[in-house]
C-alpha cells in the first residue's frame, strides 16, 4: 500500500474495531478516516475494499508486532509468543479475532474469507518457525487462537496457561527424543 492508502487503512481499522464491521456507514467510515469521500472511494472503491484494506493494514501490524524481538526460535520464543499475545489482548481490550469479526460480518464475502485464510496461514506457518519446528506450529496456533477467545473471560489465566502447555510441548519432545 502507498503512504496515503496505508494512513486511510490505519483509520478505517480503527473505526471498524470501535463500531464492529456491520455498522458504520461508508459516510462514518469517510468521516472516521479523516478524509474527502472521493479521496476514500479512490483508495477502497467499495465498502468490501475498505474492510479489506483494514484487514490487510491489520495483519502487516499483527504479525510485525509478534516477531519483533525474535531472535533465535525455539521455546523462549514461543513462550515469547504469549507473552505478546497477552500484551495484544491488553491493548485490545481483550476484544475477539478483528479478522473472525469481519468474516461473521461478511459471511458471503469471498474476499473476506480468502483474507482472512491468509491471515491465519501465515500466523500458522509462522508459529512453526517461531518454535524451531514446523510440528509444532499447528499446537501453538490452536493455543494462540484459544487464548485469543476466551481473553475477556480468563485474562491473564489463558496466558500463563498457554505458556505452561508450551513448556510441556517442548519438554514432552525432548523426554521422547531421549528414550
Amino acid at each position: 500500500m502507498k503512504e496515503s492508502q496505508e494512513q486511510i487503512a490505519s483509520r478505517l481499522e480503527q473505526v471498524f474495531w470501535s463500531r464492529g464491521f456491520a455498522e458504520p456507514s461508508v459516510p462514518e467510515l469517510r468521516a472516521g478516516a479523516g478524509v474527502s469521500m472521493r479521496t476514500l472511494y479512490r483508495h477502497f472503491p467499495s465498502r468490501e475494499a475498505m474492510i479489506l484494506g483494514a484487514l490487510e493494514h491489520r495483519h502487516r501490524r499483527y504479525l510485525s508486532y509478534v516477531r519483533e524481538g525474535v531472535t533465535t526460535p525455539g521455546l523462549a520464543a514461543a513462550e515469547q509468543l504469549f507473552d505478546k499475545l497477552g500484551g495484544w489482548m491488553r491493548i485490545t481490550d481483550g476484544k475477539e479475532c478483528f479478522f473472525r469479526q469481519a468474516l461473521a460480518a461478511n459471511p458471503d464475502s469471498l474476499d473476506i474469507e480468502a483474507t482472512v485464510k491468509r491471515h491465519k496461514a501465515e500466523l500458522l506457518k509462522f508459529f512453526g518457525e517461531l518454535s524451531g519446528q514446523a510440528k509444532f506450529g499447528s499446537t501453538l496456533y490452536l493455543l494462540h487462537e484459544g487464548v485469543t477467545s476466551c481473553y475477556a473471560e480468563m485474562g491473564e489465566v489463558a496466558v500463563e496457561d498457554a505458556k505452561q502447555l508450551v513448556r510441556q510441548m517442548f519438554k514432552a519432545d525432548i523426554d521422547k527424543r531421549l528414550l
